[in-house]
């Protein structure tokens, strides 16, 4: 109905205009570059419509290439998804080469090639095949040069899990330089400063720590703890007093709170002969907190007057009777003072409460000690079934046996 009305209302103006042309028809000059076109203007309007036709010839033309192009290009854009999809289950799947293969072929055209890189270097990693690894972390990079945290630290990680860790570190330096470091990257650096005891630039590493978002103050602070902790370790290997002063000046008033670090600095002064340090630490630290690492510590001092820590100790078991590590130490201390009776009886009252190989062991070499050889090998029976977690099975044993001197049997006919 509408289109009828369309063309009804074009005849008419058809016909009008028609017979005005007819009578007149009417001429059109164009002048250009010296040159004159003369036409009639139904001729010019005919013209004028047909460039017009043919400019929307050539816009519907681009259009569509363009829509084909747009078209195909979302086509192989989702293909490439598809095939990304298909890859990492294969990865999970543990196929490795087969979705090192099907990553390795979608990436080009992806929306996100780097994606597809990275997981054909993990799939390559997985094999062994370490230079094709290392082959596709270099065309993730090409293809996504601003990216640099995500390939650099996925390479980092691929090299520690080799032990590589000077290539790691030459990695995460050139990270580092490139300005592109992130939060877990500075993890990994600190991880290979500890590992290789770079005590100085870990503690420079601190402050962009805890100025880099993502990375928990806990595990910052965990992290000095156990630098802390490494460093009085080599104190105690190195036996250097001055190093020993210099070392706990430099831990934060917060960490000589804790117990491991006090009682690690505790065991590197015994180490380097400070023995009244280290028992007025430990002492001070039992005051405030039990702890039995520090009881343990207690009874190894090696102080000149051992009785006056039985003294300390007995007072402790009073609060305490029933600690097996409070036990275990006055038994240490009452061998050292030789009251080898009184450090049996703390010896089997601690294993009552809680077994322990280290219990078992110094009860045994007490009673070897007093010429008690056969009890002791039956403390070092009782400590090999606390070990192994059952008994023997003696009609086993005899079986076995058995088994044996048939066999022995045998061959003597046969010879």
């Amino acid at each position: 109905m509408k289109n009828g009305l369309y063309l009804a209302i074009a005849l008419m103006i058809g016909a009008l205009l028609a017979s005005i042309l007819l009578q007149d028809p009417g001429r059109v000059a164009i002048s250009t570059h010296g040159y004159i076109i003369n036409m009639s203007l139904p001729v010019a309007v005919l013209m004028m419509i047909d460039i017009y036709a043919l400019v929307r010839l050539l816009t519907r033309a681009i259009h569509i290439g363009r829509h084909n192009t747009a078209e195909r290009i979302t086509r192989q854009r989702q293909r490439s998804q598809d095939e990304l999809n298909r890859g990492l289950i294969e990865l999970s799947a543990g196929n490795w080469a087969e979705a090192e293969l099907i990553l390795t072929r979608s990436a080009y055209g992806a929306v996100s090639p780097l994606v597809h890189y990275l997981a054909a270097a993990r799939a390559a990693e997985l094999q062994n095949a370490l230079s094709r690894r290392d082959e596709w972390l270099a065309k993730a990079l090409d293809v996504a040069p601003t990216e640099r945290a995500a390939i650099h630290v996925t390479q980092a990680e691929m090299l520690l899990r080799h032990n590589q860790t000077n290539a790691a570190l030459a990695t995460l330096e050139q990270l580092d330089a490139s300005g592109h470091q992130n939060a877990r990257g500075l993890m990994l650096l600190a991880r290979i400063y500890r590992q290789q005891g770079n005590w100085q630039q870990l503690k420079a590493l601190e402050s962009r720590l805890r100025n880099t978002a993502g990375v928990p103050v806990g595990v910052i602070d965990e992290l000095l703890v156990q630098v802390h902790l490494d460093m009085l370790k080599e104190i105690s290997a190195s036996k250097d007093r001055a190093q020993l002063t210099q070392s706990w000046r430099e831990v934060p008033g917060s960490m000589r709170e804790r117990p491991d670090v006090i009682v690690a600095y505790a065991r590197a002064a015994m180490a380097c002969g400070l023995y009244d340090l280290a028992e007025r630490e430990l002492r001070e630290l039992l005051k405030s907190q039990w702890d039995e690492a520090a009881i343990l510590a207690y009874g190894e001092l090696e102080i000149a007057e051992p009785f006056a820590l039985l003294q300390h100790l007995e007072k402790w078991l009073n609060d305490r009777p029933q600690d097996p590590i409070l036990l275990f130490t006055c038994a240490r201390c009452c061998i050292r003072n030789e009251l080898y009776g009184k450090a049996r009886s703390y010896l089997e009252a601690s294993l009552g409460i809680r077994p322990r190989l280290e219990t078992y062991q110094m009860l045994a070499q007490l009673l070897e000690l007093t010429g008690e050889n056969q009890q002791a090998f039956k403390v070092l029976n009782q400590a090999m079934t606390h070990a192994v977690g059952r008994k023997p099975n003696p009609l086993r044993i005899r079986a076995l046996r058995m088994v044996e001197r048939r066999q022995s049997n045998r061959d003597r006919r046969l010879t």
